[in-house]
């Protein structure tokens, strides 16, 4: 790990005023911050597009010695992986907008198992146990990693169905650590970061916000080599996981079901769209053999 470089991207961090489109930018067009630490507060503002005002305050802290010290006991005492780290994910960096920090609780060994994420409605049917069960018992017994997003329904069902079965599963989070939702999650929570693996881009102390989720979805697909949809109604967030998917050139995977049946309109109007249809565990791992 880049170790200077981690930390002057921890710092720039803590500012909301430093997009990370701009930091991301600004680290595609340089391999370290040399030139950021070099900057006059002009010039800070030409690399990471920010007002004059906002520059003086950060250059002058990139510049206090107090500062700099506190910010890097912090950054020693958290457990953070960053753009710089051998531990970063290498699927993040193929695809727009990578996260640059990524907070953890956990086994980082796991993001170097074959991952599948695993999503769906937050009402699921109640037939939705079994198709997990169908789909997933394959793939666990072929040392997939199950990924989600913590949420009510299927994402919190693939959960703990990969920790019943002692499976490993990655949850990514839309939320601080310290903020843990939904709070009846909490005791899926810590067996996750006991048996699995935690991951967030937003610093523990920051509470979830609406938007934070359909932002994390991106990471969601983003990490796996494919996203399979258990169940989506027709107006369904999961849908919006999907989109990124393609966007990103991975696969989707859907399990068709009854056209009466609401969770799975989603799911058919997706395979209008070109997902692959799965039935079987089979296709999911035919489609990562060829």
């Amino acid at each position: 790990m880049k170790v200077k470089d981690s930390l002057i991207l921890y710092i720039l961090s803590q500012f909301k005023e430093v997009k990370r489109r701009h930091l991301f930018q600004y680290i595609s067009e340089n391999n370290n911050f040399d030139h950021i630490l070099q900057a006059s507060p002009h010039s800070l503002s030409k690399h990471l597009n920010l007002s004059l005002t906002h520059s003086h305050v950060i250059h002058k802290k990139l510049h206090e010695q107090s500062f700099k010290r506190m910010m890097w006991h912090e950054f020693k005492q958290s457990p953070v992986i960053t753009w710089f780290d051998s531990h970063y994910p290498e699927t993040f960096r193929l695809i727009p907008d990578p996260p640059l920090i990524l907070y953890y609780k956990g086994d980082l060994s796991l993001l170097k198992t074959p991952l599948i994420s695993v999503i769906g409605t937050r009402r699921p049917s109640q037939q939705a146990s079994k198709k997990i069960d169908y789909i997933l018992r394959p793939l666990i017994d072929r040392s997939f990693t199950i990924v989600s997003g913590l949420a009510d329904g299927i994402d919190g069902m693939s959960h703990q169905y990969a920790l019943k079965q002692g499976a490993k599963t990655i949850a990514i989070l839309g939320f601080g650590f310290n903020h843990i939702y939904p709070a009846k999650h909490r005791s899926l929570f810590h067996s996750i970061a006991e048996k699995g693996l935690l991951l967030s881009e937003y610093p523990p102390h920051l509470k979830p916000q609406k938007w934070h989720f359909p932002e994390r979805n991106r990471l969601i697909s983003g990490l796996s080599f494919g996203t399979l949809i258990i169940e989506a109604a027709e107006r369904s967030g999961t849908l919006i996981t999907a989109d990124q998917a393609l966007e990103q050139g991975k696969e989707v995977f859907v399990l068709p079901d009854s056209i009466f049946l609401e969770q799975a309109k989603g799911c058919h109007s997706l395979l209008k769209d070109g997902a692959t249809p799965v039935t079987t565990a089979d296709d999911i791992i035919f489609s990562l053999s060829t």
